[in-house]
């Protein structure tokens, strides 16, 4: 008997081909095939993640790629440095002093003349100058009171869009009202992640500066800039991972900068600490006072007063008299 074979099921290699190819058209919305039938499978590229880092005492934001290592929040507040093996970011405020926002964006540059300017408006001025291994770009932004903040970037940013995206971030913060029920001196400012609490005063503005550091802000009545602190002060609590030490004299030798005093011991409440002043590059006293609580950790307190000292000096005593340190939280770090 002569047998005929229907030829819509005749399991051919070139229609198995044919038949992986359509399946694969399918459940790819398109992809492509191989030679042996197999779907290639397109790969799609996720944005890069950014970190966010805002500056309580000059009152500006940015947002940098989150793989960029940050460096301990300058002693003086009024900046960072974050790097990557590819590229280095700084971002600090200064006192404009009379100058250009386009003359501080060329103090930063080594040649001015070879630079190319990619934005010049009202508020903000962007200077570029390739160099021979890099490239350099600065940003400066207007502040009130006669201040500004400065980005200087050095390197490449992966992907190219990222250095657009860190550019347009950089700008002044807006302040809401102060909240009341937010900053009621009744109510104890926790953060558990860092492993710390403390009495804020009425009225104190809170920052959350980047992921190991905190910053409050108390304006006084004679403070005239909208965001800026030209009477008032800044106490910054950091908790320092970056550093180990077996005794507080280590930590205070590791941290103390060039030329500062020598680091004093002295109790605040309940606590040992260290403590030593240096200056900032306004000129502004900081004080900094170090601890390493038995609940385990470093920490790094430093406080700025701007203007008239009135009852300044008291109210830092007394916020850091209140300081606490969580034990079931250092314990868990």
């Amino acid at each position: 008997m002569r047998h005929i074979h229907d030829r819509r099921f005749v399991r051919s290699p070139a229609r198995r081909v044919l038949l992986g190819c359509l399946l694969g058209l399918v459940a790819l919305g398109g992809a492509g095939c191989s030679g042996h039938g197999v779907a290639q499978a397109q790969t799609v590229e996720s944005a890069p993640a950014f970190a966010h880092y805002r500056n309580a005492r000059y009152d500006y934001e940015l947002d940098y790629p989150a793989g960029f290592e940050a460096e301990p929040v300058a002693g003086n507040g009024d900046g960072r440095v974050m790097r990557s093996d590819q590229a280095t970011l700084r971002v600090f405020g200064v006192q404009l002093a009379g100058r250009s926002l386009r003359a501080l964006a060329a103090s930063e540059i080594a040649d001015p003349t070879a630079a190319s300017e990619i934005q010049n408006s009202e508020g903000s001025v962007v200077l570029v100058q390739e160099q021979p291994h890099t490239t350099r770009t600065v940003k400066t932004i207007a502040l009130s009171g006669d201040r500004a903040a400065v980005l200087v970037i050095d390197g490449a940013l992966a992907p190219p869009d990222s250095r657009e995206r860190l550019l347009a971030s950089f700008k002044p913060v807006s302040h809401r009202a102060a909240d009341d029920g937010e900053t009621d001196a009744d109510r104890r400012y926790r953060n558990p992640a860092l492993g710390f609490s403390i009495e804020r005063p009425r009225g104190a503005r809170v920052s959350r500066d980047s992921a190991d550091s905190v910053s409050f802000a108390v304006l006084g009545p004679a403070n005239q800039a909208a965001s800026e602190i030209s009477d008032g002060f800044t106490l910054t609590v950091v908790r320092d991972t970056r550093l180990d030490a077996d005794t507080l004299a280590e930590y205070a030798e590791a941290v103390r900068p060039d030329g500062a005093p020598s680091a004093q011991r002295l109790t605040v409440g309940d606590q040992p600490a260290m403590r030593y002043k240096s200056q900032s590059e306004l000129g502004d006293t900081v004080t900094h006072w170090l601890f390493m609580p038995a609940t385990g950790g470093l920490y790094h307190v430093s406080a700025t007063v701007s203007g008239p000292t009135r009852d300044y000096p008291s109210q830092i005593r007394d916020m850091l008299a209140s300081l606490r340190f969580d034990a079931g939280q250092a314990s868990a770090r």
